[in-house]
């Protein structure tokens, strides 16, 4: 198939999934959307199973990722995450137990290779199935890479539906304290701006003259160069992914990385299309009985990590007394990420609360810690955790 034929096959698809999730406002998730048309190409004969490397996304989407993957260094907020340390400890705990619960269902069950491989996906989003997806076609694990997809696909109908009981459990809880209610009640959004003004000049910080487009994907590309040569220096014991995202946090303390750099790219959305899409190529070679041959282990161990999600949650809350609805909520936002982590406590303090200062209160609770949760479990830990499993498989 022609080069340009393929690319514009696999935009279109993209671009399809991407409505598919507005129309249906996300119930059906961007990657599902994209999972279900590729399938259906390829299982029809319309796609031909070669259109990946037609149009060369296969190699460019493995570099270009290292630049999306350094860039997530810049989107942490340490101020935030030291106000709600107690939120990100918790949010450690969930993930981690979701990981423990993978880990021993998959030992006693004799599906020890699926949990190795989809502990990290469960822990987070794209980034961490690109890691373990990568590794298990090197690896030629094509069963364990299709579950790893499925997993990456569907989580989503797991984790938010619990999230939503648990949150709606915590604001019944948070509305029938009226101190509650006069401490959240007015927003304070100047904090983030007050923290960006006292920041100040950093060690690495360029001139406003570099501030072009240009510039910022240069510097995301030398971020990554180094992240290859310094995971090359470790002999694998350290993913060169997993590199990516610790020189993206040093670099971006010392100013040399701006925040939010890859927006300020304006090639964030071609980026993130061309690591989005070759997660599923895979897809190309995956036929309907080995999908039906992963369902088993994907409700398994799903169940399995939602059960650790809540036990950790629990003893989460005892621990750091913070109420149990809302320990297993951020814990378990590793199935979904952001911006479902924004959407979920607004769409919550809509249906509890009964005024629009009620509303106002519980959104201004939930709100900053659903977003540090999504932050530590999806961004930060997923990747760490996919960089130790590629090393177990």
């Amino acid at each position: 198939m022609p080069g340009i034929t393929a690319l514009t096959i696999l935009l279109t698809i993209y671009g399809a999934g991407e409505m598919i999730a507005k129309k249906t406002k996300a119930v059906f998730s961007t990657v599902l959307g994209i999972a279900i048309l590729l399938l259906i190409g390829f299982w029809t004969g319309i796609l031909p199973e070669t259109i990946f490397s037609d149009c060369g996304v296969d190699k460019f989407g493995n570099i270009i990722a290292g630049i999306l993957i350094t860039s997530l260094g810049t989107t942490i907020d340490f101020e935030e995450l030291k106000r709600q340390w107690k939120v990100v400890l918790v949010s450690l705990m969930g993930v981690l137990g979701a990981v423990a619960g993978f880990y021993v269902a998959g030992s006693l069950l004799g599906m020890k290779e699926m949990a190795i491989a989809g502990a990290p996906v469960f822990a987070g989003g794209s980034a961490a199935t690109l890691i373990m997806t990568t590794a298990l076609n090197e690896r030629s694990m094509e069963l364990a890479g299709t579950f790893c997809i499925v997993l990456y696909v569907m989580q989503k109908f797991i984790g938010v539906p619990a999230a939503s009981f648990f949150l709606r459990r915590e604001a019944r809880s948070f509305r029938k304290n009226s101190d509650n209610i006069r401490l959240y009640r007015n927003k304070t959004k100047e904090e983030e701006e007050i923290i960006e003004l006292q920041s100040g000049k950093k060690f690495l910080s360029l001139p406003r003259s570099f501030a072009r487009p240009s510039v910022f994907l240069a510097k995301l590309a030398v971020s990554a160069m180094i992240s290859y040569y310094l995971a090359e220096m470790t002999g694998g014991a350290v993913h060169y992914f997993v590199m990516c995202l610790i020189i993206g946090i040093i670099l971006f303390s010392l100013g040399f990385l701006d925040k939010y750099i890859l927006q300020k790219t304006q090639a964030n959305g071609v980026i993130t299309f061309l690591v989005t899409i070759i997660i599923f190529s895979n897809l190309a070679s995956t036929t309907p009985a080995q999908v039906l041959e992963v369902l088993e282990p994907l409700t398994v161990l799903s169940l399995s990590g939602v059960a650790g999600v809540a036990a950790a949650g629990m003893a989460g809350a005892r621990l750091f007394r913070m109420g149990t609805g809302l320990a297993i909520s951020l814990g378990i936002s590793c199935t979904f990420g952001f911006p479902t982590t924004m959407l979920m406590p607004q769409e919550v303090a809509q249906a509890i609360g009964e005024t629009e200062e009620e509303k106002t209160a519980i959104e201004n609770y939930l709100l900053p810690k659903m977003l540090t949760a999504g932050l530590v479990t999806v961004t930060i830990v997923s990747v760490l955790i996919a960089g130790v499993a590629v090393n177990s498989l």
